[in-house]
């Protein structure tokens, strides 16, 4: 289960944003959007029992980083894929489709105090770690924290705030560590500490 902190106020909505026209004696057709408007930098962590897309790994769950309202970044493991080149640019209908089947859902974390470092983060990893320097995937070598490849899905969203950001968005750890994806946000820095602000659990 996702730890909600003080201050945190999650709330369950569906992945689609959708508009609703309202009326009445006083206001004609004023747009009303529900449900979930992904912003660049968002941090998505997965939870349920098809959340671990990969073959490799014996750590439960899945992380990517948004990179607008309507894309995602992933490195979605070995399973059915090539881990050369692994990370993936997918849209956000593909991504929750995906991690919201049965009892699966999402939680969206934002860094609300740092919009501009979130947009860095998202920007640098699409420049720098899917259109050129895609990594390789790989739990087991993956161990070395600062070095961008091979990576794996929640190493790649700590790397993209690391290098893209500032580093001092992210707690520093040594050299030879791992980042699990559903102890994600426990590893920014306070005042970088990312909000839980929604569960996905439809599309």
């Amino acid at each position: 289960m996702p730890k909600v902190e003080k201050g945190d106020h999650p709330t369950e909505v569906n992945a689609r944003t959708t508009s609703s026209k309202l009326s009445g004696p006083f206001v004609n057709f004023i747009s009303a959007k529900s449900g979930y408007s992904m912003k660049a930098g968002d941090i998505l962590i997965c939870y349920g029992g098809g959340s671990s897309n990969n073959s490799l790994s014996n750590f439960p769950g899945h992380a990517a980083i948004a990179t607008s309202a309507g894309y995602i970044l992933e490195m979605p493991g070995t399973k059915n894929r090539s881990a050369k080149k692994n990370a993936r640019h997918i849209s956000k209908k593909e991504f929750f489709t995906a991690h919201t089947k049965g009892n699966d859902y999402v939680c969206v974390y934002r860094i609300s105090k740092h919009p501009h470092y979130a947009n860095d983060a998202s920007t640098y990893a699409y420049n720098y770690m899917y259109k050129d320097g895609n990594p390789t995937y790989s739990i087991v070598k993956g161990y070395e924290l600062y070095k961008k490849s091979p990576s794996y899905c929640s190493k790649y969203v700590y790397y993209a705030y690391w290098k893209g950001a500032t580093s001092s968005a992210v707690n520093k750890y040594p050299k030879y560590w791992w980042v699990k994806p559903h102890s994600l946000p426990n590893y920014f820095s306070k005042s970088f500490h990312p909000s839980y602000i929604h569960k996905i659990t439809k599309y």
